[in-house]
């Protein structure tokens, strides 16, 4: 072959090669490079994640959590695993942490509204645009400043879910129309010995700000003097499942433990439908940060909340087939208002305030005289 003849086949080959992947381009996948999908990837790279989450999780959980994970985004991570007990404790260690310039813990945390702002001025918390990340078929509700929530917390957390306040009772015990209403309900002689009352003193005083200080002081002084109960959650939950209350003050969460326990119980919201939120909040300076958001995605996300439900026991007002949410369907039909304590800016300047502790400790001599008035000393 010469030259000349060698020369021209190879333009025609070349030129044939050519047309053919023109022809294919459309069959060579394009690099995913939307923000979530380089979040994937930059969480297979890490291949761990460590978390604070609500404590009602178990060991087992974490196991059913990395195979949800692996599923919905084909990433397989080490879920490290220490249940939240107290805001305030697990606060202040990140504090100590960025103080001393280690990084922290905990990749991914719990915290209500409430850290969280304190958290962004203290700079401890990353600030995350979720919107274009949300998984298919999440709410943007889940997010952190949503309308009508208040719009300095956007970027912090996401919701993976929520607690009402409000009563248990048993509807085998208390007649339909004689279920309480308000607060100042609980007095009613005929629930004299028979009422449980969480003695939550910060709680009650955040109630008691929405609701009027005096009437709500003055209402759990009657409700008290009546023969309440006092006690922690789980204190008045035994009692209940005991038989030695009907109605019991307190956080919706237990709503479920009852059922579960095989104890006839119903939900009623008093006075207002009282929420509150928990978030999941990634740290600055985490060691796993991208795992951190995909772990959150998928917890706020339906899947997560189903998840959520099964193994931590904990609803969410913003996904149906859940007690948060049939919670909320109920309270919308009464016609209550929506009390949302992240959407009021006056009640969180409130919770931090010296008049709050105040009320505490009015509060708190409250319960620990069962509602009776101190005695004046004479002159």
């Amino acid at each position: 072959m010469t030259i000349k003849k060698f020369i021209g086949f190879g333009s025609l080959f070349t030129a044939a090669l050519g047309f053919f992947l023109l022809g294919n381009a459309g069959t060579v996948p394009a690099m995913d490079t939307t923000p979530l999908a380089q979040i994937i990837e930059g969480a297979k790279k890490e291949g761990t994640v460590s978390v604070s989450l609500k404590s009602s999780f178990t060991p087992k959980s974490m196991v059913r959590l990395q195979n949800e994970i692996k599923n919905m985004f084909g990433v397989s991570l080490k879920v490290k695993f220490d249940p939240s007990q107290s805001f305030p404790k697990n606060y202040a260690q990140i504090i100590m942490e960025k103080k001393a310039g280690v990084p922290p813990s905990y990749d991914l945390m719990t915290f209500n509204a409430k850290f969280q702002l304190d958290g962004f001025k203290d700079g401890i918390f990353e600030k995350v645009d979720w919107r274009p990340l949300l998984t298919q078929g999440t709410v943007p509700e889940v997010m952190s400043g949503s309308p009508p929530q208040i719009k300095e917390l956007y970027g912090l957390g996401l919701t993976y879910y929520t607690a009402h306040r409000g009563i248990i009772y048993n509807p085998e015990k208390v007649p339909a129309d004689k279920v309480p209403k308000n607060f100042s309900d609980l007095a009613d002689p005929m629930w004299k010995g028979k009422v449980g009352v969480a003695n939550y003193t910060s709680g009650m005083a955040e109630f008691a700000y929405i609701r009027g200080k005096e009437k709500t002081l003055a209402d759990l002084q009657a409700i008290m003097k009546n023969g309440a109960i006092q006690g922690r959650y789980v204190d008045l939950l035994n009692r209940y499942l005991l038989g030695e209350i009907v109605i019991q003050y307190s956080i919706s969460g237990f709503l479920k433990d009852c059922m579960d326990k095989g104890m006839p119980a119903a939900w009623r919201s008093l006075d207002f439908s009282y929420v509150g939120l928990y978030q999941v909040v990634a740290l600055k300076g985490a060691r796993h940060p991208n795992a951190a958001k995909l772990l959150a995605l998928y917890l706020a996300s339906p899947a997560g909340a189903k998840f959520t439900l099964e193994d931590g026991g904990g609803g969410s007002r913003y996904y149906p087939g859940n007690f948060e949410h049939d919670i909320r369907v109920q309270d919308e039909k009464l016609g209550l208002r929506t009390e949302l304590k992240e959407a009021n800016p006056e009640l969180m300047a409130f919770s931090e305030s010296k008049e709050s502790k105040q009320w505490e400790r009015e509060i708190k001599l409250m319960f620990q005289t069962g509602g009776a008035q101190k005695s004046k000393k004479k002159k």
